[in-house]
């Protein structure tokens, strides 16, 4: 299978939509808190203008069209990292149809939040210093993990 095939592409999509639609049940639930879409796509949208490294992204000045910049850029990533787990799958031997496998790639994407956009929004390190009433470090774990379980889906039922 072509990494960059339709089918692909499809399991990155389903792996997204799955961590966005457990993550709105966790959010319901009050088991996570995670940052504000709004905040990210203000993010995305200022990384893209030059300016990625903030004390605090929440009091940047809003950018119109914030969630209309953070989905497309979300499922981007989302479709991005599940070719990178596909690549790396095959290239080292791995069963990518095995929930481990999924769920360990899944939690070592909790590295470019943690140690990426948390510290360049001006949370910290893991979000240790992320808006009032936020989770961030938990809320990433989680919803990482959500995408696990898609990505799990997604090549078991896709592939």
């Amino acid at each position: 299978m072509s990494v960059l095939s339709l089918r692909s592409v499809s399991i990155g999509i389903a792996a997204t939509v799955t961590m966005d639609v457990l993550t709105a049940g966790a959010y319901k639930l009050r088991w996570i808190a995670p940052l504000s879409p709004r905040l990210i796509g203000r993010w995305f949208a200022c990384v893209a203008l030059g300016q990625p490294v903030h004390s605090d992204i929440g009091q940047a000045s809003p950018i119109g069209h914030e969630m209309a910049i953070a989905v497309p850029v979300h499922y981007v990533t989302g479709v991005t990292l599940a070719l990178v787990y596909l690549m790396a799958s095959s290239a080292l031997g791995l069963n990518p149809r095995t929930p481990v496998t999924a769920l360990g790639f899944a939690l070592c994407t909790n590295l470019l939040p943690w140690l990426l956009m948390f510290p360049a929004m001006g949370y910290g390190w893991f979000g240790a210093h992320g808006p009032a009433g936020t989770r961030l470090f938990l809320s990433s774990l989680v919803t990482h993990c959500f995408y696990g379980v898609g990505l799990w889906l997604g090549v078991s039922i896709l592939s």
